[in-house]
């Protein structure tokens, strides 16, 4: 099992290393430049928290929308506490510098991506609070995905792994919200 994993982590490395921009697309301050650094920021955790506090907001006495904020929020706490978790157990080196895009402590480790994760949660909820925006949230997980490579910050490995695991955590948790009599 270690030589199957070993070898599935050298191929993500090699994959990814195709996806990273060169320091030329860096320095230029070309539009792949700002992209990229728009992108990575997206799935911070204080843009979503902030989403979240204007989402409270404008639910105002709505118990069924305030019942699915609060599972969004279990899910984005959920993500964070597990990520945190999974990254002191495997300890994977995150492939570059990261360019002071990412925190000290657990965060560090690349895998799993925590911005995985988020992107993972807001795909599961976006619909519930943007019925519309379900369309558009894929295309947001895509750019914030192809950035956190593109800055060498993460290997797609990472953010796919994250992904999966905050669409899982993030279904377990609405279904149980939705099973408390909440229509979704």
């Amino acid at each position: 099992m270690r030589s199957y994993l070993e070898r599935l982590s050298v191929l993500d490395e090699r994959f990814s290393a195709r996806a990273v921009l060169s320091e030329e697309q860096l320095s230029k301050r070309r539009p792949l430049y700002w992209l990229a650094h728009v992108g990575a920021h997206l799935g911070d955790s204080v843009v979503w928290l902030l989403v979240t506090l204007i989402l409270w907001r404008q639910a105002g006495a709505d118990e069924q929308k305030r019942g699915s904020l609060i599972g969004w929020a279990l899910s984005f706490a959920g993500g964070l506490v597990g990520t945190l978790l999974v990254k002191q157990l495997v300890r994977r080196s995150r492939p570059g510098s990261g360019r002071l895009l990412y925190g000290g402590g657990a965060d560090v480790h690349s895998f799993p991506s925590g911005h995985g994760v988020r992107c993972g949660v807001i795909l599961t909820w976006a619909s519930v609070f943007w019925p519309a925006a379900g369309k558009l949230a894929p295309l947001l997980v895509l750019w914030v995905s192809w950035a956190r490579v593109a800055l060498n910050i993460h290997y797609i490995g990472d953010i796919v792994v994250g992904l999966l695991l905050g669409i899982g955590l993030s279904r377990f948790i609405r279904g149980r919200v939705a099973g408390r009599g909440k229509k979704m």
